[in-house]
């Protein structure tokens, strides 16, 4: 299977955004101590990430709609560059949450513009397969950056974790400026693009994306505390336990790809978010006994990945001319249902005491995005 150099560029920056994003989980004990507040306000910092994520889809939306592809990604990058930077050299709490909110703000709109270029650029009938490779970057930042990003935060500091992705950003920037072509939009009247949104369809999608990503994050932003204080396993094991957890969102969304040439996207994202539900109710459940806590971290982490390809093609899947603003409310609704989920599930750890209490909500959204996900495939089966 051949990666085109702009789908390599784009990996790049996918990876990028991946070690920043769950890069900060296996340490999110250690950051919170440095800074001395509580797990669920530390988890503050994931839900900033994702408000940030949320604050440049609006910004995309309000002024780069019409803006030349690569030039709003090379400024994408820039903006992860900063941001990291900002992160491994943040001396308090506010510093932490300001550079969090500016690591986040380019993620979407990369997201959402890369799944565009490679819908443009790709083969008749390849626009999933390619959507799903420029994922690849993601999971492979899950599968290496994250678990290598844990093993440097506790032999050396968490820091390095920031400033090696800020590092890499540099690299992104000369990737996209090489590889990438020039790719103006062609300007349609907004009422073209907005005409697509007054069907109830795209908001149906959408919101089974938001509710099943708040309910993954509800869970998985706190697999350190659980692993920690409820499955009783030593914080020295939180690489390994990272490294089984990118190696499920790899397999993944490797095992995802081919299949899109044989099945809907609707149909496997059906089949990756009841997985997930499931998952997460293991968790819910079952997190004191240690291999339990971890097949079901691993089968949640798989699910999402799994899904990850076929959910982005399948928001912009239809939309005409407005596959721009379908892909930034995609993102929208990702990253801005993560901020909520985290928050979601700080809380119910809050009120019950026990970090597995973050599957609960957890578990309960998972079960309703995936309800929303088959009531669509039903009503659509060749689709």
């Amino acid at each position: 299977m051949q990666l085109n150099k702009h789908i390599a560029a784009l990996c790049i920056g996918t990876f990028c955004l991946g070690v920043a994003e769950l890069g900060i989980v296996p340490v999110l004990t250690a950051i919170a101590n440095d800074f001395h507040v509580t797990i669920p306000q530390a988890g503050l910092y994931i839900s900033a990430y994702a408000a940030g994520v949320c604050a440049g889809i609006v910004g995309l939306l309000a002024f780069g709609r019409n803006a030349n592809l690569k030039t709003t990604l090379l400024i994408a990058a820039c903006l992860i560059f900063c941001g990291n930077l900002g992160a491994s050299l943040a001396q308090n709490d506010i510093m932490m949450l300001a550079a969090r909110f500016v690591s986040g703000s380019p993620h979407g709109i990369f997201f959402a513009l890369s799944a565009v270029v490679c819908e443009r650029l790709a083969d008749p009938g390849k626009a999933s397969r390619d959507v799903t490779l420029m994922v690849l970057g993601q999971t492979s930042a899950n599968l290496v950056g994250v678990p290598l990003g844990s093993l440097i935060g506790f032999a050396l500091s968490w820091r390095l974790i920031f400033g090696f992705i800020a590092v890499l950003a540099l690299l992104l920037i000369l990737a996209l400026t090489r590889w990438l072509p020039s790719m103006p939009v062609v300007k349609k009247p907004l009422s073209n693009e907005l005409s697509t949104l007054k069907s109830w369809h795209p908001w149906f999608i959408l919101s089974g994306v938001a509710i099943g990503s708040a309910g993954f994050y509800a869970y998985y932003s706190y697999v350190d505390p659980i692993m920690a204080t409820v499955a009783h396993m030593p914080a020295a094991s939180m690489t390994l336990i990272m490294f089984l957890a990118g190696a499920a969102m790899f397999i993944g969304n490797i095992v995802s790809a081919p299949l899109t040439k044989y099945y809907s996207d609707v149909a496997l994202v059906c089949v990756g978010q009841t997985l997930i539900a499931i998952a997460v109710l293991g968790a819910l459940f079952y997190s004191d006994v240690a291999w339990i806590a971890l097949t079901s971290m691993a089968l949640a982490a798989f699910g999402y990945f799994f899904i990850a390809g076929p959910m982005q093609a399948l928001i912009i899947a239809g939309a005409g001319d407005a596959k721009v603003i379908l892909a930034a409310l995609g993102q929208i609704a990702y990253n801005g249902a993560n901020a909520i989920g985290a928050f979601l599930g700080g809380e119910a750890i809050r009120h019950y005491g026990f970090a597995n209490f973050s599957a609960l909500p957890g578990s309960v959204l998972s079960f309703i995005s995936a309800i929303v996900f088959i009531s669509l495939l039903l009503r659509y089966p060749r689709h």
